[in-house]
């Protein structure tokens, strides 16, 4: 939370995700138990897909628009 808002004060972009999966990593790592993949799976996961998955659902979905117009306004 400190990270957050060290960064909104200084104007600084900053992804809770990022900090949040840094925040467990560094715990991980300050208790010498290792980086354990499988707790950053998911986050690292989300945050490759995310981008991907809406730039295909866009692509669809304005597809999809352009199929509509095309045929209500008869466009050939």
């Amino acid at each position: 939370m400190r990270t957050i808002f060290a960064a909104d004060q200084m104007g600084l972009p900053v992804s809770t995700m990022h900090v949040l999966s840094s925040g467990v990593a560094g715990t991980m790592a300050a208790n010498r138990t290792g980086v354990q993949m499988d707790t950053l799976r998911n986050p690292l996961l989300a945050r490759v897909l995310t981008l991907r998955v809406y730039v295909f659902l866009g692509a669809m979905l304005f597809a999809a628009g352009l199929f509509v117009t095309m045929h209500v306004f008869g466009v050939r």
